[in-house]
């Protein structure tokens, strides 16, 4: 009951900044535009989740720490102290000069890397388990890159700012420390994605297996894909183009939002009793959303590339001037209007996944008793 109560107060929450930020009171911090007062309802929330996370975890029936646990933890862990720290130094005193640009590359970073991050990835790995109902390849590994993550991933958000006016050493030294995120992806690969191979051709027909296969591989494309935004070369053709709006669509809706539905597609049968309600609405969910995000990431990135060639290119001549802005976004429309169609994809498939959620949560609430076991092969591995 009393997570409930949390709950609620967090969705409170949400809803007054929302409503606050439709109000003109948001603060344009990317990451922190709620206004500050909302802040004290989503803390005293998280703290009320927090303390009974810890406590489950405490009361756990085995000592053995499981890696998929160790990424919840840092999740729940890592994002107060993120988001206090990044809310004092931006919002409530901002810090001057070039340690705000500073403060925010680390927060943005920090909070998709360690909270989005580190909750797809503990789903991930129970999932991709438990789904295949073989122990993870390479298991020892995950240790080594559970800690490689958590010692040089905060150093890496200040490989954004090439070129920005802040001490040079400061963004070398993250670009450095970015390469050892390769080594972290290449641990991930070697666990995850044999483990996933080795799956049975039964489960690989469940809609969850297809949710955390495309996931998995988002978050090995988008990681690595960061990693080389950071080079120096890179960054001067592609920095401010739609190539890092590409990454950020894989990196949020490839990689956590397809991790996130396949964990809904385990729990929420074995929650409610009985199989989804429309089994084909599970399938136009996943195509849906895996046409819409490829063709969502494709487009920006064609656009992003065709952007930055047209804005470092110089004509031919003496007195040669660089091709106006407006002429570039121009000749970006027709992988914009690409863009949006795949984000109306994308919503189709979310209304689909919706109403086949709500309407299992109301043949649940209306049966007197479970009427048939899970969709999802989950289910049955013990």
């Amino acid at each position: 009951m009393t997570l409930v109560v949390a709950g609620a107060f967090w969705n409170l929450g949400v809803l007054v900044g929302t409503l606050g930020i439709l109000g003109g009171h948001g603060t344009a911090v990317e990451g922190l535009e709620f206004p500050a007062y909302v802040n004290v309802i989503l803390f005293a929330a998280y703290v009320w989740i927090a303390i009974w996370t810890l406590l489950t975890f405490r009361a756990r029936r085995s000592p053995h720490v499981f890696i998929s646990q160790w990424y919840l933890l840092l999740a729940l862990l890592w994002f107060p102290w993120v988001f206090s720290l990044a809310h004092l130094l931006l919002v409530v005193d901002p810090v001057q000069g070039v340690m705000q640009p500073l403060v925010q590359t680390w927060y943005s970073h920090s909070l998709g890397l360690f909270w989005f991050g580190g909750i797809g990835l503990a789903a991930l790995y129970y999932l991709t388990s438990r789904l295949t109902g073989r122990s993870i390849a390479h298991y020892h590994l995950s240790t080594l890159g559970f800690w490689l993550l958590v010692a040089f991933g905060g150093w890496m958000g200040p490989a954004r700012l090439v070129g920005a006016p802040v001490p040079a050493w400061v963004v070398s030294l993250s670009i450095a420390l970015s390469f050892l995120l390769l080594v972290v992806v290449s641990i991930w690969a070697c666990n995850l994605v044999p483990t996933l191979a080795r799956a049975s051709a039964a489960v690989r027909q469940d809609p969850a297996y297809r949710f955390i296969t495309v996931s998995v591989l988002a978050l090995l494309l988008a990681q690595t894909a960061s990693v080389l935004l950071s080079l120096r070369g890179v960054a001067e053709l592609l920095q401010f183009t739609f190539v890092h709006n590409a990454v950020g669509q894989l990196t949020q809706y490839g990689f956590f939002s397809m991790a996130a539905f396949g964990a809904l597609y385990v729990l929420v049968p074995r929650i409610t009793g009985r199989s989804w309600a429309v089994p084909s609405l599970v399938g136009f969910h996943f195509w849906s959303s895996l046409l819409g995000c490829a063709a969502s990431v494709g487009a920006l990135a064609l656009a992003g590339y065709r952007q930055g060639v047209g804005l470092n290119r110089l004509p031919a001549g003496e007195g040669a001037v660089p091709m106006p802005v407006i002429e570039v976004l121009q000749g970006l429309q027709p992988y914009l209007f690409t863009h949006t169609s795949a984000l109306v994809l994308l919503a189709a498939g979310h209304v689909a996944f919706l109403v086949n959620l709500g309407w299992t949560t109301a043949a649940t609430c209306s049966s007197a008793s479970p009427a048939s076991p899970s969709l999802s092969n989950a289910s049955k591995v013990a």
